[in-house]
């Protein structure tokens, strides 16, 4: 399912991903399920590639978003975004082929309990063909959804050559 850019980007700008106007970052290349996007925070440069889960089962909720966000002092930060909100002190939990990882969840947002694992997240990311997000919503049941992984290694490599970041 192709990204909206302004839906994405507001569900990204909630969890505090991008910044407060779409309109302020740059779209650096969309291919396949993913898009990548560059802008500049307190002078300094930021980039994100994003995709969000495509046709959730529950139709009266948004699918949960994943972001790759390099900044200045922590490059290839990966986080998940829940337009629905999880359940306060809940864990979601991402797999991708065989890994699995456990994230700490925050109002919308959750991040990998083991901020170490963001890299072998990323690699996952590039050899996968799509990831499961199982997570708890602040109301109702638990969710699963699918998140794709075509075009992640070109959006990838978008960000990375914006950012200077070197593999």
């Amino acid at each position: 399912m192709p990204v909206r850019p302004l839906v994405l980007a507001a569900a990204l700008f909630a969890a505090g991903t991008v910044p407060a106007s779409a309109q302020e970052a740059r779209k650096l290349s969309g291919t396949g399920d993913w898009e990548a996007y560059a802008y500049t925070e307190g002078g300094a440069k930021v980039c994100y590639a994003a995709a969000r889960a495509g046709k959730p089962r529950e139709k009266d909720r948004a699918g949960t978003a994943i972001a790759v966000t390099h900044r200045p002092r922590s490059p290839g930060e990966v986080s998940l975004i829940a337009p629905y909100g999880f359940r306060k002190e809940s864990d979601a939990e991402i797999q991708i082929g065989g890994m699995k990882h456990s994230f700490f969840t925050k109002g919308g947002s959750a991040w990998a309990k083991d901020a170490g694992a963001d890299a072998a997240i990323v690699a996952a990311m590039v050899k996968g063909r799509e990831m499961v997000v199982k997570a708890v919503p602040a109301k109702g049941a638990a969710i699963t959804d699918t998140i794709s992984l075509l075009g992640f290694s070109a959006a990838l490599a978008a960000i990375d050559k914006a950012c200077g970041v070197k593999r």
